[in-house]
């Protein structure tokens, strides 16, 4: 039904063009279609509205003055968490295949061309409402993600664990914590919004260590994860899955945690989830800021983070076994960690600014 938000009321659409007559227009289109259009002239007119108001689904030009399309999407990707499930959809005169493909590439959810099809544009919005609000009504049906938020309510008694929340959603890898059976505790923002970009429900279904006939093999390995924390083992692990939305899949490094308790809900295993890949570029720069690390020692630090096992990393720098262990254990004492989950768990937590530089 158009005009209508994911929570059943009326929806907002916030609508980014610097053309008035276009704006114009386009507002009276939206609004005959039962939605409200909060209008902003540019890139930054936009982040002003966005402070008062919380749309639905955002509708953007992209060559406007001030502040273009792409550095809206930028800052609202990598610093606005909370609007992480609110699709942006550009509409640009830019129609060449190349600028939609950039487009998408660079996070946006659709792209629509001028001159605007209106019956194109309305449906293609309502189709991004009614995704997100599928989407949002699976995470609310699904038994794992349940128990995930009743044990985050839980914890969140806690004011230290409140603090926590708050950091884990400012960190734009994926964050989910499991305990002993395999719940789910906590889930951050980017987490839940990296899982809506999995293809199918089976890739899906891995996020909640739920079994699934058929294809028990997904979730052996965070089994594993949970006994080796439970025996005080050490163990990392590498998974992908393929996305819906976007050029490469999703990387998940699952790690056994120290100190499991005798509570229940004591946390066991992590999953850190990222949508980079191995062609991902090497933060040389930041890493020396933050940890000192040598250029070779900042790439071979990276391609672990990236999921390469010693001796792919071996095979890819044309260096021994030996080598890489040589260098494992300077980047381990430099940035304090004593173990490849602890590292990844550290760069995969950079924010997204330091790690594209």
């Amino acid at each position: 039904m158009r005009g209508v938000a994911i929570d059943g009321t009326q929806a907002t659409i916030l609508w980014v063009e610097d053309e008035r007559d276009l704006r114009e227009i386009l507002s009276n289109e939206l609004e005959d279609a039962g939605y409200v259009v909060v209008q902003a002239v540019n890139g930054q007119d936009a982040l002003d509205r966005l402070e008062d108001c919380r749309p639905d689904l955002i509708l953007c030009d992209i060559a406007m003055p001030v502040m273009d399309g792409y550095a809206l999407l930028r800052v609202i990707r990598e610093s606005m968490t909370d609007l992480a499930d609110v699709p942006f959809v550009f509409l640009s005169a830019q129609d060449g295949s190349d600028q939609i493909a950039q487009g998408k590439y660079a996070g946006a959810d659709d792209y629509l061309v001028k001159p605007v099809n209106f019956d194109l544009m309305l449906a293609t919005i309502a189709a991004r409402l009614r995704q997100v609000r599928r989407m949002r009504n699976k995470l609310a049906g699904d038994e794992g993600w349940r128990a995930a938020s009743a044990g985050a309510g839980r914890q969140l008694e806690s004011q230290s664990f409140h603090c926590l929340v708050r950091m884990f959603n400012l960190i734009t890898a994926g964050v989910v914590l499991l305990d002993r059976e395999g719940r789910i505790q906590f889930a951050n923002i980017s987490a839940q919004r990296l899982m809506f970009d999995c293809a199918d429900s089976i890739s899906r279904g891995v996020f909640s260590a739920e079994k699934i006939p058929g294809f028990e093999g997904l979730f052996s390995v965070i089994q594993v994860a949970i006994d080796a924390a439970l025996n005080g083992r050490e163990y990392t692990e590498f998974l992908s899955f393929p996305r819906l939305n976007g050029p490469r899949d999703l990387l998940v490094t699952v790690c056994a945690l120290d100190g499991v308790g005798s509570e229940d809900d004591a946390c066991a295993a992590a999953l850190f989830i990222s949508a980079g890949g191995n062609n991902e570029p090497v933060p040389v720069r930041a890493l020396d800021a933050l940890f000192k690390l040598t250029p070779t020692e900042a790439r071979i630090a990276w391609a672990f983070a990236q999921g390469l096992r010693p001796d792919q990393v071996a095979e890819a720098f044309d260096i021994s076994l030996t080598t890489v262990a040589f260098h494992k254990r300077n980047i381990f004492q430099k940035t304090n960690t004593n173990r490849q989950a602890d590292l990844i768990a550290l760069l995969l937590t950079l924010p997204a600014s330091v790690a594209q530089e």
